[in-house]
Order: structure tokens, then C-alpha cells, then sequence
């Protein structure tokens, strides 16, 4: 885009709401976002100054070929018809039907796509406004994303030069106008949050017939809905035997001694641990979040100050001491040492006799939660209900589901015992199926409370839209 420097305006700057063609152009433009790559323009500096608040149409004399002008100018920057040919291209190259050149269709159609990008270039201009900047490498992982997103519509590499080409850019601009694109477009998704996480946003009433509207045009892009199934689920975990569990303590007198005497923790690592893909690294678990953690081990790093250590933890994979070295709001940066104490094989098979009883008892319909009271101690302390999971993560849990039938659950059905492997002891899972949903399309019930949400807060930013563009000078100069 050509810039023409002047005052911009101040205020807030919104995403916009889009009737149903704008919302498939806005779709289609991301993640290839509106041209934003400027290039000098000798003069414009007098135009900007001379320009009145009514649009002005540009007339070229008899027989002077026109090469390119300006189709819209929002605040100080202005839109070639080259930038609006180039996101036409774009969204064709995405899959978008764009109409032939000159024809009344391609200049309502182009009409739209203007509109689209003078809304998304005064968003981007709030945001500057308001300092937002783009990471330059969410910038480089986005651009990366873009070209190759617009590859894959290809055959070739050289056809989609070819292509590129007809837009009259070369392969090295095409990649510096991806980059453009996608700079601006992590400045407006940073933006976009910061709006939404305002406490002052106008109060809305949102209705059953936009919540509908917008599903439906929701779900035209999305892909069907995997098998859904809600469960209950209770693991045993191997107990290791008396001489086996004395001799793990045994060793975790040494380490305490070792931490009394100041020792470095990653050596005391190094030196003990018994989890192969930590102990080299120091026993390093790098940042982490509460959720990704075993229910004791989260407990106790969550509860202890950044630069702590604590231990013995018992939890399913033996006996932890935790380093808490850092904290950076919900997160924390672990290491630990692991002593896993040794599970025989009888072990294992009396962990799967008592899998057994359990499966027994919940097919004798006895609540889980009771029967998670009664071998409390033997039953792994984690969540016990889940509801909507995919089938394939429920699946992918079990190293041997053998024919047990569970691939195709049917609602009541208690399956189990099966052999569950998670980097300690094989475990074993019993799970009662509580509903089974088999893949179909995306339902309305599955995203109502999402889609009612956006629709609100699409609106909230459309009342702030109006306000910035009361207060933006605004000439679009296409289509007349």
C-alpha cells in the first residue's frame, strides 16, 4: 500500500461484523491477510492535504492507460486496486469463486472484499495506535504457515510461480507480502484479545435467530464431528511388594541426606533417578502446567514457593522429589528425581485380579465414586468422570484392546480390565460407558455456548467499529 503521511486518528479499533458473502471473504482472506506492503508515491503528501470529505472520482484523460489508482483511502494510508487484485487472487487461489474481471459481478464482489479490507486496515491502525507489536517468531511461524498453506493449492512450484507471477510480483515479493501479511495480522489477533478481555465492553442481547444464523454458517467450514463418549474410569496401579517398596524409601533417606548437605539438585538427578528420559537432562521437566500432571505430583508442586524442593511424592510411578525452580503465572519449571520401586510379576497380576472385582462391582451398578472409597489406596487418585471425549483419545489410553469391544462402546457397558501404559508400571484401566455419539455433523448443541459468545462479542466490537469509523476519514473510490 502507498502511505500518505498525515495525522491518523485516534480511538478504538474493532474487527468488524460481515453480512454472509463478507464473512466467506473474511474466512478466505485468513490466514492470508489484507496487503499491507508500502511503496513510496511522489505527490501524495499534496493530495492527502487537498482531499475533501466527499468521495472523488478519478478520471484519467483520453487514451492515457491506467495502471494503477487508489480505490480507498482510510486515514492516512491508501488501497491500490493492485492490493485489491492481489487479495481477489488470493482468495481464488483459496478456493474462493471470484468473477471475471470487468464483469458487474467481480466489481459487487470486489466491492465486498474493499469493504472487508478498509475494516481489518482500520483495526490495524487502532492497534498501532494503542502500541500493540508483533514476536518475530509468531510473525515467521504465521508467514511460514501462509505460503505453505497456499502451496499445498498447487501441484507444483512452478505453477504456483506461474501464478504469482501473473499478479506481476516475483516469488522473493510474493514471500515479503506474505510476511507483511502475516506481521499485521498477529498485530490484530493481539489487539483483538486486548478488546475482548475489556471490562467495558456495551452490553448486547444476543437471539436464538443470530445464535442459529451464525451456526450455520459456522458449520459450512467445519469438518464432521469425531465419535464422542462419556465415561467413568478407575486404574489400578501395580503396588510393588514389601522389600521392593522398603528398598525405594531406603533410597529416599539418601537423597534427603544429599539435599541436607546442599548438593545440586540436577546431580542428585543425574545420579539417582530411575526416569530414562530425564535423568542425563538433570531430571528437567521444563515448563509446565498443573493439568499435564498426575493428581499428587501437581498438589505438591503447586503448593510450594519457586525455588523449593519437595519429597518424597508418592504417586503411580513411585517416589518423586520436585525442584520448583521458576514460576511465570500459571506455569512452573520442574525438575525431578524419580525412584521407581520394582514391580514383579506377580504384581502386575494382582493388580489385574483386583481390576477384575472392580469391573464386577461396576456392573453390579455400584457408583463409582464408592467403589473408588473402597479400595482407596489401590485406585490411582485422579478423575474418575469424563464426558464428550473423543473416542480415539479414550482408545489411544489402552496399549491392548484386544476384542473387548470397546472401539465400538455401547452405552452401560463396563470394559475392562485393560492394560494402560503411562510412562510407569502397566496399569490397568475399567471403564463404564455412560453415552456413545458416533461421528456426524457438527450439532448445534455441541457449540451453541461458543458461537453465542463470539456473536456477542462480535457485535460489542461492531458498537466500537462505528465509533472509529465516525471519526476516520474513510474515500472509496471503487465501483462508481
Amino acid at each position: 500500500m502507498i502511505e500518505i503521511r498525515g495525522g491518523g486518528q485516534a480511538g478504538w479499533g474493532v474487527v468488524p461484523r460481515r453480512v454472509t458473502k463478507r464473512r466467506f471473504v473474511r474466512t478466505c482472506l485468513l490466514p492470508v491477510a489484507i496487503v499491507t506492503a508500502a511503496a513510496p508515491a511522489a505527490g501524495l503528501q499534496e493530495e492527502a492535504e487537498a482531499l475533501p470529505d466527499t468521495t472523488v472520482s478519478m478520471a484519467f484523460p483520453e487514451g492515457v492507460e491506467e495502471l494503477d489508482r487508489i480505490v480507498a483511502v482510510v486515514g492516512d494510508t491508501a488501497i491500490l486496486l493492485s492490493d485489491l487484485r492481489v487479495t481477489l487472487y488470493q482468495l481464488q487461489a483459496r478456493g474462493a469463486r471470484v468473477p471475471a474481471e470487468g464483469s458487474p459481478e467481480w466489481t459487487q464482489f470486489g466491492g465486498e472484499v474493499l469493504t472487508a479490507m478498509v475494516d481489518d486496515l482500520i483495526f490495524l491502525q487502532q492497534a498501532k495506535i494503542a502500541g500493540i507489536t508483533a514476536g518475530e517468531d509468531r510473525v515467521e511461524e504465521m508467514a511460514d504457515q501462509y505460503f505453505e498453506q497456499t502451496r499445498s493449492t498447487f501441484s507444483s512450484d512452478e505453477e504456483m510461480m506461474l501464478a504469482v507471477e501473473e499478479t506481476g510480483m516475483n516469488m522473493l515479493q510474493y514471500r515479503n507480502m506474505i510476511r507483511a501479511d502475516a506481521e499485521a495480522e498477529a498485530v490484530r489477533q493481539t489487539y483483538r484479545v486486548q478488546l475482548e478481555e475489556r471490562s467495558d465492553l456495551p452490553p448486547v442481547i444476543v437471539s436464538e435467530e443470530e445464535i442459529v444464523a451464525a451456526f450455520d454458517e459456522y458449520a459450512q467450514s467445519q469438518p464432521p464431528r469425531p465419535a464422542l463418549v462419556s465415561f467413568n474410569r478407575l486404574v489400578v496401579t501395580p503396588s510393588p511388594s514389601g522389600e521392593a517398596r522398603d528398598s525405594a524409601i531406603a533410597r529416599t533417606f539418601v537423597i534427603q541426606n544429599e539435599l541436607a548437605n546442599a548438593e545440586e539438585f540436577s546431580v542428585i538427578a543425574r545420579r539417582h533417578s530411575d526416569d530414562d528420559g530425564t535423568r542425563e537432562q538433570g531430571g528437567e521437566l521444563g515448563w509446565m502446567s498443573r493439568d499435564l500432571l498426575v493428581k499428587p505430583f501437581g498438589d505438591a508442586a503447586w503448593g510450594a514457593r519457586a525455588g523449593a524442593t519437595v519429597g518424597p511424592v508418592q504417586t503411580q510411578f513411585g517416589f518423586h522429589f520436585i525442584k520448583i525452580e521458576r514460576q511465570r503465572g500459571s506455569e512452573r519449571f520442574l525438575r525431578h528425581v524419580l525412584l521407581r520401586p520394582e514391580i514383579k510379576p506377580e504384581d502386575l497380576e494382582e493388580a489385574r485380579t483386583l481390576a477384575t472385582q472392580i469391573g464386577d462391582s461396576l456392573r453390579a451398578d455400584i457408583d463409582p465414586e464408592r467403589v473408588a472409597a473402597w479400595f482407596r489406596g489401590q485406585v490411582a487418585d485422579e478423575a474418575i468422570r469424563f464426558d464428550e471425549v473423543p473416542l480415539t483419545n479414550l482408545l489411544t489410553q489402552f496399549s491392548d484392546t484386544g476384542d473387548s469391544g470397546i472401539g465400538n462402546p455401547v452405552p452401560g457397558t463396563v470394559y475392562g480390565p485393560l492394560p494402560l501404559e503411562r510412562g510407569g508400571p502397566t496399569e490397568f484401566g475399567v471403564v463404564h460407558v455412560l453415552s456413545f455419539r458416533p461421528e456426524g455433523p457438527v450439532e448445534l448443541d455441541d457449540v451453541r455456548d461458543e458461537i453465542r459468545q463470539s456473536v456477542r462479542t462480535r457485535k460489542q466490537i461492531d458498537i466500537l467499529l462505528e465509533e472509529v469509523r465516525a471519526n476516520t476519514y474513510i474515500d472509496v473510490r471503487f465501483g462508481s
